[in-house]
């Protein structure tokens, strides 16, 4: 019995050190806030579009919220509108600035694996591959509200 209780007293110890360890760390990241940073509405570097982003469900999304007219009319002649399209889909975060899921390309009628990173505060990396790394396209977009 002797040899128990300093094992017992050894256990307690680590056990506190554990605990103390996990509450200096602080709580684990609310998977409802992920992503917040890139809320917000962001145009593209030629401002022919302007997307929304935020939440969807557990992921972020962005959805085309304003088009210039040619931009508009270029996918209409393909009979698609494109205010209302969702261009980023099912982003989670993979890294601290650094977002993974799909990205829809109007122009070519395409969904394919997309990126995103937060390069500072009000703007943003977007890029994807069509197949096996081919097609790569990387586009910038900054913030506007």
């Amino acid at each position: 019995m002797s040899t128990i209780m300093p094992r017992l007293l050894a256990c307690a110890a680590l056990t506190l050190t554990v605990v103390a360890a996990s509450a200096q760390a602080g709580p684990e990241p609310d998977p409802a806030r992920a992503g917040a940073a890139w809320t917000g509405t962001w145009t593209n570097m030629n401002n022919t579009m302007h997307v929304r982003a935020g939440r969807c469900g557990d992921a972020m999304c962005g959805t085309v919220i304003w088009a210039d007219d040619k931009t508009k009319a270029d996918i209409a002649s393909r009979g698609r509108s494109l205010i209302g399209t969702q261009v980023f889909r099912e982003f989670r975060q993979t890294g601290p600035n650094e977002w993974k899921g799909k990205v829809y390309v109007p122009a070519l009628d395409q969904t394919i694996s997309g990126r995103i990173e937060l390069t500072d505060s009000d703007s943003i990396t977007a890029s994807g591959c069509a197949l096996f790394g081919f097609g790569c396209q990387t586009r910038h977009w900054k913030r506007i509200r």
